[in-house]
């Protein structure tokens, strides 16, 4: 007869996460996963699969986390508005004194190089999600007139993209949240020029 787990597999999961995003795939080692869940290999084995499976998770998973801003997006007044949701959360994330915040799961896996074929289809589709998801607000904005820039929306979600790889390095710079916040409201004020 299996013995039942006495832990919580989504709590476990969010422990994980939180190793890669703040180690990396290649940096994460199984001693990390052990020490920060507080299982042994054969137990994080049964319950996650290998290093690879629990990866996939741990994007799933830090993605999950960023629902309620997708959702605050959806019911913002207008593009701009929603635009500004993502990027106060962005804003706030990065200026966290935490780490594990400070850190994104898909931009540091895709620039770590991360090129195992499963693991780098799920970054780059969750890549192209978040472009997706500031592409239909810049197209939102540019209809409903908050976004009064007329480049191609194409090519503002391009840029905004960017601006989050530029967040997220600033951050492990050390600017503050004043900087970052200046940075974003130029930025939205570039959405200003005709």
């Amino acid at each position: 007869m299996a013995r039942e787990r006495s832990f919580s597999e989504p709590e476990v999961l969010n422990r994980l996460t939180d190793v890669f995003n703040t180690h990396g795939y290649a940096g994460t080692s199984l001693a990390l996963l052990q020490e920060a869940t507080g299982l042994g290999k054969q137990s994080l084995y049964n319950t996650f699969g290998d290093k690879q499976t629990m990866y996939l998770q741990a994007i799933a998973c830090a993605v999950h986390r960023g629902d309620h801003v997708i959702a605050a997006m959806r019911d913002a007044a207008d593009g701009r508005a929603a635009l500004r949701v993502f990027f106060d959360a962005m804003v706030e994330s990065c200026a966290s004194n935490n780490p594990v915040h400070q850190n994104c799961i898909v931009t540091s896996g895709l620039l770590e190089g991360v090129d195992e074929a499963p693991l780098a289809s799920a970054l780059t589709s969750r890549w192209h999600a978040t472009y997706g998801l500031l592409h239909a607000a810049v197209e939102r904005g540019q209809a409903d007139g908050s976004i009064v820039n007329a480049t191609p929306s194409a090519e503002l979600a391009e840029w905004l993209v960017a601006l989050i790889s530029g967040l997220r390095v600033a951050a492990r710079a050390g600017r503050s949240r004043t900087q970052m916040d200046r940075l974003v409201a130029l930025t939205f004020g570039l959405l200003d020029m005709p």
